[in-house]
């Protein structure tokens, strides 16, 4: 790059419990943070400047229990959007030279060059899975969000085609910045993983992992009705771990895992240290998403030395890279199959997760990190 580059980052994101954008907001913002190519990269959240990552998590908790309680959550929403435009608009004033990038779907607005990356369309193509307030929201401020950025970011070539479809955009106004895993997802041996284990009342090898919010994209209930059809011994063998915030719309899903509650165990939201021990101690995690934008479980649960069963579509089998097992999401009866058939195969497992383990080197945060600075420099120069 000929020059330095001075950012503003928003990081409202960055709040509890840590979901997937939140985890990529954080895990971006320290790699741009530490690169000479960055002169000057300031935080910003809700009208501040935070210091650091390091409490943005807890200070932004209130974002949280907002988002969960507020009784007019639309009118929540547009409100927050109000303030915290209107708080960047008076602190950037007497800043020159600074690009914005919002890496959560919405920019703010700004007179300088912006940068937004857009996770999925999910918005579009899988309307009934979304809560109302948040539809009304995004049709609203997404196609202002893309009239006002000088470039696109997203997170999958497959993510990328639906942009340029649906939007008439050109290929080179986005760019394709695939999401990294964190480098303390490694293989653990079953005396590293006790801890939960011994929690959560598991046995090594054992079970069946699932983690994802507990929302209706996340194709959960097709997920449990499966593995309902599957023996009372290979159930009693391979017990289903779900792993995910309480998420939304999910009133069958709730009836679902307390008619199988014998089999099934809702962790709720963990550290990641227990989702690590969690990763490398399944006998395979299991990802039949509706959509996804990427499916970062996929390459941190490989990366953990655990193979991964997954859809047959878009991003998801993008990113499995023809090392996962692929079942098609829409067909329960297939999901049972595919279950079956991995717990009839343990050599394939074996060979799964060394293959698996292998493919997910190849996603760092710091290649991350690299590709979104090409895409700052597209927007600039």
């Amino acid at each position: 790059m000929s020059q330095a580059l001075k950012i503003i980052y928003n990081v409202d994101a960055i709040s509890h419990p840590l979901t997937g954008i939140g985890r990529y907001t954080h895990q971006l913002g320290l790699q741009l943070q530490g690169n000479p190519n960055i002169a000057d990269l300031k935080l910003y959240s809700g009208g501040q400047w935070p210091n650091d990552f390091d409490s943005l998590a807890d200070s932004n908790r209130w974002l949280a229990r907002a988002r969960r309680f507020m009784p007019f959550k639309g009118l929540a929403l547009r409100a927050y959007q109000a303030r915290r435009s209107r708080g960047l608009q008076r602190m950037a004033s007497s800043l020159k030279g600074y690009l914005l990038h919002s890496p959560n779907f919405i920019l703010m607005p700004f007179e300088g060059p912006s940068v937004v990356t857009i996770h999925d369309l999910s918005y579009i193509h899988y309307r009934q899975t979304q809560p109302t307030y948040r539809l009304q929201f995004l049709d609203r401020e997404i196609p202002k969000t893309l009239t006002q950025a000088r470039h696109i970011i997203t997170v999958s070539e497959s993510v990328k085609s639906e942009l340029i479809s649906t939007y008439g955009l050109r290929d080179h106004q986005v760019s394709v910045t695939p999401l990294g895993v964190d480098h303390r997802f490694k293989p653990l041996t079953e005396s590293d993983c006790r801890e939960v284990l011994t929690i959560f009342e598991l046995s090594h090898r054992r079970y069946f992992l699932a983690v994802a919010t507990r929302e209706p994209r996340k194709n959960l209930v097709r997920l449990i009705q499966a593995y309902a059809g599957l023996s009372n011994n290979v159930k009693n063998q391979y017990p289903l771990v779900l792993v995910g915030d309480r998420g939304w719309l999910n009133n069958e899903l709730n009836q679902l895992t307390h008619q199988h509650r014998h089999h099934i165990r809702l962790t709720g939201y963990i550290d990641q240290s227990q989702l690590h021990q969690l990763y490398a101690a399944a006998s395979m995690t299991l990802m039949p998403s509706l959509y996804e934008g990427f499916g970062l479980p996929i390459i941190e649960s490989m990366a953990c030395g655990t193979p991964v069963m997954t859809s047959d579509i878009g991003a998801m089998q993008e990113v499995a890279g023809g090392h996962a097992l692929l079942c098609r999401p829409l067909d329960i009866d297939d999901i049972e199959e595919k279950l079956q058939w991995a717990v009839d195969n343990p050599e394939w497992r074996q060979q799964a997760a060394v293959n698996g383990l292998n493919h997910s080197r190849q996603y760092s945060w710091q290649n991350c990190a690299e590709q979104t600075l090409e895409a700052y420099k597209k927007a600039i120069y």
